[in-house]
Order: C-alpha cells, then structure tokens, then sequence
C-alpha cells in the first residue's frame, strides 16, 4: 500500500476501534432495559402481545390502536422527543382504541427476559465479527479491494452496536441522526464493495457509481429534517417513512444479491474458484436473501409475524465468514 492509502487504513481501524468501544458502553448499559412485551407495525397498531409480558398482563391485545402513552398522544413527536425512557418497574399508562371504545392500560415494565439479553449479547458479538474481520482480512491482504470489504464490514458492524443512553435532548436527536448516516452509508459500501468485487461492474465506470449513493442520501436528509422539525408523527408520515425505508434497504440487498448472481452465472468454473465467488454466493444467499424475503413481506404487509422474526438478524453472521474466505482465498 501507498502512504496514503495506509493513512486511510489507520483511520479505517481507529473507527473500527471506537465503534466497539460505543458497542461495549451500550452493552454495559444493558441492564437498564426495561420491558414490555409488545410490538406494533411502526403506525401504533398492536400486531404481538408476548405471553406472560407486562403488557399481556395489563390486558393489551392484538389489534389495539396505541392513542397516548404516560399521558402524551402517540402523534406528538416533540413531547417524546423530551421523555426519558421508561425504567424497569415503572408503571405507564398506555390508552388503546378498542372495538370503538378507549381504553386505559396499565404496563408495569420489567427486566428484560433472557431470551431478550442473549439476543442482545448476539447483536453486539454479530459486530465484532463484521468489524474484526473486515479489519483483519485488509491487513492480511492491503489491496484495494480489501479495502472497501473492511470499509463496508466495519461500518455495517456498527449496525449490531445499540450504543449507551443518551437523555433527551439535542445531543440526543444528533446522535441519532449520526447513527442513520452511518447505517446509510453501510448499505452504500456493501453496493459499492459487490459492486467492486471482480470482475468489476461498469456501472462504477464514469459518473454513474455516484447514483449508488442517492437512495441513502435522501433517507438521511429526511431524517436529520425529521429528528431536528419534529412534525406531528401522523399515520400518512409512518407509512411514508417505513414505506421508504423498505424501499431503500431492499434496493441495496437486492442489488447487491442480483450483481453477485449475474457475476457467478458468467464466471467459468475456474474463475469462480480463483475469485472467490463461490463463498461470495453462498455468504449472500445464506446472509442476504433470507433477510430480504423476510423485510419484503413485512413491509407489504407489517401485521405479519413470521416465525422466527427474533433470530432472523443471525443469518447475517454468513456474510462477514464467507465474503472473508473469499477474499482471502482469491488470488491477488
């Protein structure tokens, strides 16, 4: 490697480094995680209520429309924006629309269940091996293209890494808005690194590699608008937001999951070998595609529960293993 771009692979590591470091303080930070057992579609309707949780206890059902929690309506962003979260053994008030008729539930929140730590316990450790490897496998390598696999892997690492609390406030809604800029830029770099992959794709010839970057850049001006103006969070601006989200995140899956498959299908089975792109394939389809079903069905249809939903993320873990064995086993 050149001086510079051995200046790029410091800081590369730096980042890393503090990325994990955000990851361990969010961990530390676990035990403060209140409970309550219920999720929604991202528009305050009810779609699971966990046996024996909090919530199924106050009386919570599926199909119950969420109208205020702790006394603020469930539309006023700039009041939540302001609350402290909720600590274990707290008690909130949670109105729900019912059959016509409103009513008050009582959610008394608990420690988070063990299967809920573990699950948190395998985000954090689902980090470290993005970035760790991603890390590892430049230094073994020093290329071009090892970079932009530990630039991809480190910054999608961070994605795993939940971070400490932060009370609420400006730090807060900049952090956040930090927070999705870096997730944004992950689903670039995966595109750009797929992309990039041998043999590389014209399409990051002349000026057209710029338009990888558009999808994820209105995303993140949206949000950092969102997160600073706090308009009202009316049902139109959810199904917007979740509606785009779903829009951008399958574009970048997809189009990184399309462009491996046309790169293997007009590889012999010799170039396949020698580039690697059998472990490519294989990390993309086991890591990717499962992923990518699941998040198309649930944005079309956000009431659906699917089974397994709470261990889907670990299908991921295939793609740092396998997009690492290739790059090392291709030849420089």
């Amino acid at each position: 490697m050149n001086e510079q771009q051995t200046r790029y692979s410091t800081i590369l590591q730096i980042v890393g480094v503090l990325f994990i470091i955000w990851g361990i303080l969010g961990l530390m930070d676990a035990k403060n995680y209140s409970y309550s057992g219920y999720n929604t579609d991202g528009n305050n309707t009810i779609i699971q209520v966990r046996d024996g949780s909090p919530a199924e206890v106050a009386g919570m059902q599926v199909g119950d429309v969420m109208k205020s929690f702790d006394g603020i309506l469930v539309t006023d962003s700039k009041a939540f924006s302001k609350r402290k979260r909720t600590e274990i053994g707290q008690t909130v008030e949670i109105v729900v629309g019912r059959s016509g008729e409103e009513q008050a539930l009582l959610v008394t929140y608990s420690e988070l269940p063990d299967k809920n730590s573990t699950l948190n316990m395998s985000a954090f450790i689902m980090g470290l091996l993005f970035v760790l490897l991603g890390l590892y496998v430049h230094i073994k390598k020093k290329s071009a293209l090892s970079f932009a696999f530990a630039v991809f892997a480190v910054f999608f690492g961070f994605i795993w890494f939940n971070g400490p609390y932060i009370n609420p406030g400006f730090l807060n809604n900049l952090i956040d808005s930090i927070d999705i800029t870096l997730v944004m830029f992950a689903f670039v770099a995966l595109a750009r690194f797929i992309l990039r992959y041998p043999p590389e794709s014209s399409f990051l010839n002349g000026g057209n590699s710029r338009w990888t970057y558009a999808p994820a850049a209105i995303i993140v001006i949206i949000i950092w608008i969102l997160n600073f103006a706090q308009p009202d969070s009316t049902s139109t601006l959810n199904v917007a937001i979740r509606m785009l989200f779903g829009v951008i995140i399958i574009f970048y899956f997809g189009l990184a999951l399309i462009t491996l498959i046309r790169k293997y299908s007009n590889a012999t089975a010799d170039q396949r070998k020698a580039s690697g792109l059998n472990y490519m394939l294989l990390g993309a389809l086991l890591g990717l595609l499962p992923f990518l079903i699941f998040f198309t069905i649930t944005s079309l249809s956000p009431s659906t529960i699917l089974p397994g939903d709470d261990y889907m993320f670990l299908t991921f873990a295939f793609i740092p293993i396998f997009f690492s064995m290739a790059l090392l086993q291709k030849s420089n």
